[in-house]
């Protein structure tokens, strides 16, 4: 089956909405580190589900899958702690902002896909946005900027590696199934083994909110994933924050967040610059 390209950005494009919202959720939570955990057991459930209809992977996936896992493991370590000393507005447009950059220069190094002129036009006006918004945090946020940095830089390792994965084995959903069940899996047994008590309090808490985000993270990043091994990765990664928008949106309108003409700005010459990307 041929799938257009627009098709395949349109799909993109809701996974980054799904991505924002599943974020916010963590983030207006008092526990993050439990709330990702239960997010992460619908991805579990789901991967274990597809795992059972598809084949394996195979040997030639095994390091991806591996690699892929411990990226994830130290992007929700990174963002639990980001979301703790930043504003949403602010730690989810550092994080996500750098990675359109950090993911093109991976994908030139390591899976021969190479920039163009265009692409290196958003790359600079990501990388202005990006400056704009730390320097108005760096007085009080250092910490936090570090964090989200960091965040940003675990996204490219397992959006590189993810892209690489997919594209070794014959149904990327193999891929994107056993990838999930060893993310969700990882973080369920550290909750099980640090905080066992608490976790399943917060689980019957949150049961129907936990459930709900959790298909929205699963399923926009699957689909972001499935795309990569039809799309450049580049073009997927830039596609995929426009999530900045939305979670600037969010962040003002739903978390009643500080409104700030600079920080908006920033977020504008951000899109503005993942536009210029996703359509090089």
């Amino acid at each position: 089956m041929v799938i257009s390209e627009t098709f395949l950005f349109a799909l993109v494009l809701l996974s980054a909405l799904a991505h924002a919202v599943w974020n916010a959720v963590v983030k207006h939570s008092e526990e993050g580190f439990l709330q990702l955990a239960m997010i992460r057991s619908v991805g579990l459930l789901v991967g274990a589900a597809l795992a059972t209809q598809l084949p394996l992977p195979g040997k030639a996936a095994l390091g991806f899958l591996l690699g892929g896992a411990f990226f994830q493991y130290l992007y929700f370590f990174l963002l639990s702690r980001s979301y703790k000393a930043l504003d949403y507005g602010t730690a989810y447009p550092i994080a996500r902002g750098v990675t359109p950059l950090m993911v093109a220069t991976a994908a030139l190094l390591f899976l021969d896909e190479s920039l163009q002129p265009l692409q290196l036009t958003g790359i600079l006006l990501v990388t202005c946005g990006i400056f704009a918004l730390v320097m108005k945090e760096l007085k009080v946020g250092r910490r936090g900027i570090l964090y989200s940095v960091g965040t940003g830089i675990a996204i490219t390792g397992y959006t590189t590696i993810g892209a690489a994965g997919v594209r070794s084995v014959a149904n990327p959903l193999s891929y994107v199934a056993w990838l999930e069940i060893l993310s969700g899996g990882g973080i369920i047994l550290a909750v099980f083994v640090t905080r066992p008590l608490k976790g399943f309090a917060f689980a019957r808490a949150n049961f129907l909110r936990s459930s709900l985000s959790g298909m929205l993270a699963t399923g926009g990043f699957g689909i972001a994933l499935w795309a990569t091994s039809m799309m450049p990765v580049a073009a997927v990664a830039a596609t995929r924050e426009v999530s900045i928008l939305f979670a600037s949106i969010i962040s003002v309108v739903l978390l009643n967040e500080r409104f700030s003409r600079q920080r908006v700005v920033a977020a504008l010459i951000i899109f503005c610059g993942i536009g210029t990307l996703a359509f090089a």
